[in-house]
């Protein structure tokens, strides 16, 4: 095994001024887009960059599906409250089972203040991602507009305001949070999927001719004022927790989710912007529409209006679907739309806030493809581009890809119960998986996930999963888009969670679930106890601010966790020395090749192979030691066939751990791993005529997954002895009113492996790079 000896930030303490005296050869400084006039460079400054941890993907109580599931903005958990708690500022209030606030039920065995999460250590940066395609409607059914008329609520009172405000799923209401009340819960969960269905079928779910809610049809003006009070809401939630001194402690974004879900695919993105001069209104899942629907109420056939159309339509001829060819029929939104739109009122200007920043810029960042669909009419969300232009604007506006997030991991898919991957025979891709191909069921909408059996790998479309994605860009850039590779994308992770815990990835009891109510348990059913609790986005950058690090995230200088703060640096070259890592290897990383995220620079007549330099550090709170560092490689060969290897490269070498293997019955980690770890690696099998991408993997030692600690504390039964788990479970069920009820939200804690639904009762938490990409 070999360490490494680097500090763990891998930089040296500069001052500001010593920086500005000896610039080093780094490439260009970002381009500061808001002046220092009112943002002034940070004192921590580091041109040999620096791991800033953020937050990528999170929803607070503004958002509808977190509404309907009782995580209430009105009680502080609204972007301002997220931020705070990111910040390590205050708490976050969160439902119980039932919906109360905040609230215990102690008898249950639930561990206390965990509906009042604090976070263990403030994040970095991060923006909230609520959903905007509901903005008019949630200002509305929030008040955010203010009633200026207590008898005249105007549209609060609608069916629409009242499903998401749970008016409706609140079976017995009062303040009274017992065990007598907590059976309660599945009905109220079962109301809020219902209202999640009603509200997302006119304007998520179709795939042209989408509409908005009746609320918003009625009354447009009204709910053209309620979207823009809830997304200045946010712009004024980023900007209060910006810190704007040269202390640079917390760095927020302003950003929202554009919402697709066609037919139950999740064809997701979160749009960032890179300072406060932002567009006036988002574009959103609605404009993705292949026709949009000028007449939802009336002038349609029969004067009763359109509906929207789950099947598909024409596309028609218009600018706005540039360059998608008119004429054809599709069975899918349009991205192209979304694009276009930002690309019209953003970057050109046309409908813009004012704001310090000096132009308005962005970037989208699609997620958790392996709910992205691909086996009916609508195809994978990176499905191939219509032509050479499609895919430059791709490439151009999507650096980033989320590789995992609460609802598992993406990376790639090989399932233990058979013994058979997707596109893959890589057993380390047995990771945080779930029993479902569509968004319809996970997370506990619509259906119970895994609960009707595993899917064999021949279920999954192969671009559901980002490395084959990744393989699939070699071969359209060789033989399709003359060189242009649209999936050239670097990795984000994050965690989607809607109870606006940004950046709390407890991996044990305290993790409270990730969706209201109907997770507070999250042990209780397949679909809720698949999701993790995800995981970090992280940006080398200069310094802790707006400019450096979308400049971080517009050259994939980034990776993703899953939860963990690993530390991760990597370096491709051709002439890196095999004894760099017994050094301060960075500044040769850029001088003499590119970090994670970038192209290969040209081969020297002289270099055989690429050589690459990759170190990691364990995070030094949680402590788990590494186990090894791989480097994962997909190429295409000069026959057009793609392919891949796993290298491990530092560390022990071995097979995944299995769930009884790694630590002991109560937990404990049996021991071995190291505190970093470093390799320069070269590709002895490396041709030069072969497109090529390289990426690292970091494997911590096996913990035990957070639902076995769960399981183990709360209701005192153990996944990691299975048949022992199923006797005690049965004992709970046959005990007395409080044993039956823990019975009942303990209901999926055996689950194993073995089982559908698939949970691995420990894991290896992990690290993944952005690729290197190399080009003949």
């Amino acid at each position: 095994m070999q360490t490494c000896s680097l500090s763990k930030r891998v930089t040296l303490a500069i001052s500001l001024n010593a920086v500005l005296l000896a610039w080093p050869t780094v490439g260009e400084a970002f381009e500061v887009t808001e002046p220092e006039a009112y943002r002034p460079r940070c004192d921590n400054y580091d041109p040999m960059r620096q791991p800033f941890f953020g937050v990528t993907h999170l929803h607070t109580g503004l958002s509808f599906d977190a509404s309907i599931r009782f995580v209430d903005e009105q009680a502080g958990n609204n972007p301002r409250g997220a931020y705070a708690f990111a910040r390590g500022e205050s708490p976050i209030t969160l439902p119980n089972i039932i919906g109360i606030q905040g609230v215990e039920i102690p008898e249950l065995g639930l561990p206390n203040d965990l509906r009042r999460p604090t976070i263990d250590r403030p994040i970095d940066w991060g923006g909230v991602t609520d959903h905007s395609e509901h903005f008019g409607e949630m200002g509305i059914c929030k008040d955010l507009l203010g009633t200026p008329d207590p008898a005249d609520p105007e549209g609060r009172f609608s069916l629409d305001c009242r499903m998401i405000n749970g008016f409706y799923w609140q079976p017995l209401g009062g303040e009274v949070s017992t065990p007598a009340t907590a059976p309660f819960n599945q009905l109220q969960r079962e109301l809020a999927s219902n209202a999640f269905t009603q509200l997302t079928m006119m304007n998520l779910g179709p795939v042209s001719q989408m509409t908005r809610m009746p609320l918003c049809v009625n009354n447009p003006d009204e709910c053209d004022s309620a979207e823009l009070a809830v997304w200045q809401e946010h712009q004024a939630a980023a900007e209060e927790f910006y810190d704007r001194s040269s202390r640079c402690s917390f760095t927020t974004f302003n950003a929202y989710e554009v919402t697709s879900t066609p037919l139950g695919t999740n064809w997701h993105r979160n749009v960032f912007f890179r300072n406060d001069r932002v567009v006036k209104r988002p574009i959103t899942a609605i404009d993705m529409a292949v026709r949009l629907n000028e007449s939802p109420t009336s002038g349609g056939p029969g004067g009763v209006g359109e509906p929207p159309s789950f099947v598909g339509s024409i596309v028609p001829d218009d600018p706005e679907v540039f360059p998608v060819p008119p004429g054809q029929f599709v069975t899918f939104p349009l991205p192209e739309r979304l694009w276009n739109g930002l690309e019209r009122d953003c970057t050109m200007g046309q409908n813009v806030t004012d704001g310090r920043g000096t132009r308005c810029e962005f970037l989208t960042i699609p997620h958790n493809s392996n709910l992205g669909g691909g086996m009916g009419l609508v195809p994978p969300m990176f499905f191939t581009p219509f032509n050479k232009e499609d895919a430059i604007r791709r490439a151009k506006f999507e650096p980033l890809v989320e590789i995992y997030q609460n609802k598992g991991s993406s990376e790639c898919r090989w399932d233990p119960r058979f013994k058979e991957g997707v596109d893959t025979a890589d057993e380390f891709c047995n990771f945080e998986l779930l029993d479902t191909t569509s968004l319809s069921a996970a997370s506990g909408v619509g259906t119970s996930g895994g609960s009707a059996g595993g899917l064999p790998p021949s279920a999954f479309n192969e671009r559901a999963f980002v490395r084959n994605v990744w393989k699939d860009g070699l071969k359209l850039a060789e033989e399709q888009f003359e060189g242009v590779n649209p999936f050239k994308m670097g990795v984000v992770a994050s965690s989607d969670s809607h109870n606006g815990t940004m950046s709390w990835h407890p991996e044990n009891e305290r993790f409270p679930g990730h969706l209201g109510i109907d997770d507070a348990v999250p042990v209780q059913r397949p679909s809720t106890i698949q999701n993790s609790s995800g995981g970090h986005s992280v940006a080398w950058a200069e310094e802790n601010s707006r400019d450096s690090i979308f400049e971080a995230l517009k050259r994939k200088e980034t990776y993703g966790t899953s939860g963990t703060r690993i530390v991760l640096r990597f370096f491709g070259g051709w002439n890196f020395d095999k004894s760099m890592c017994g050094k301060d290897f960075v500044p040769t990383g850029y001088a003499d090749g590119v970090p994670m995220g970038g192209d290969l620079p040209p081969r020297p007549s002289r270099a055989k192979a690429p050589r690459f330099i990759v170190a990691a550090w364990w995070d030094d709170f949680i402590r788990t030691p590494l186990e090894q560092i791989q480097i994962i490689k997909g190429w295409y060969d000069a026959a057009g066939e793609l392919h891949e290897s796993v290298v491990t490269v530092a560390g022990e070498r071995g097979r995944p751990n299995l769930p009884q293997a790694g630590v002991t019955p109560d937990c404990s980690l049996r021991g071995g791993g190291a505190e970093s770890l470093c390799a320069v690696w070269e590709d002895k099998q490396f041709k030069p005529d072969e497109r090529a991408f390289y990426y690292a993997r970091v494997i911590e030692k096996p913990v035990c997954r957070y639902s076995t600690l769960w399981c183990q504390n709360a209701f005192g039964l153990n996944p990691l002895r299975p048949q022992q788990c199923r006797d005690d479970l049965q004992k709970l069920q046959q005990g007395n009113e409080i044993d039956q009820l823990k019975a009942q939200y303990a209901a999926s804690c055996c689950s194993n492996q073995t089982t559908a639904p698939i949970v691995q009762p420990a894991i290896q938490e992990r690290a993944w790079s952005s690729p290197i990409w190399y080009t003949p």
